[in-house]
């Protein structure tokens, strides 16, 4: 079997959402759970509903642009642990539809990407997926968690990785 493009940066994006979902969930279960929403591990950080919007929108971008289509820009940030989910949700069914053909053709495909609000560049999409997209929703799940975590929500290592093994996540 041979490891793809799309192996590598559909396939983990949904993984990366699914666990995003499994922590915000964990999270949900708190009696002041609408209290995290605006968490944030330091005041010049984002809070926790925008961790998700980025998240969320870095996954959209990158479907979008290994698909060879405009990303839906989604409006506003979620503001309840529903509208959380159902962001998360709309962008894992964008994953889900991918093509897995059309994906791996994308990867030498050069494109204008913009690098904030600014700047752009020509990027592979490779490139733009691994150097660019990734890091991004990789850092905003991090992000996520550690919000969480600093609230006192009980989450572990195992949290993190239910996403990726979800064998692992029921294991505490």
């Amino acid at each position: 079997m041979v490891y793809t493009l799309y192996d590598s940066t559909i396939v983990v994006a949904q993984s990366i959402l699914n666990t995003l979902s499994h922590i915000l969930h964990q999270a949900e279960k708190r009696t002041d759970a609408d209290n995290l929403l605006e968490a944030r591990l330091h005041e010049d950080m984002y809070p926790l509903t925008d961790q998700v919007r980025l998240a969320t929108q870095f996954s959209e971008n990158l479907v979008a642009r290994l698909t060879g289509r405009e990303p839906v820009t989604f409006e506003g940030k979620p503001t309840t642990f529903a509208q959380c989910y159902e962001r998360i949700e709309t962008v894992l069914r964008a994953l889900e539809e991918a093509d897995k053909n059309v994906v791996n053709e994308q990867g030498d495909v050069v494109a204008t990407t913009k690098l904030g609000p600014e700047n752009t560049a020509e990027l592979k999409g490779a490139v733009y997926a691994h150097s660019l997209a990734l890091p991004n929703i990789f850092f905003h799940l991090t992000t996520a968690y550690g919000i969480l975590r600093k609230e006192g929500v009980p989450l572990g290592k195992r949290d993190y990785y239910a996403g990726f093994v979800p064998q692992l996540a029921g294991l505490h």
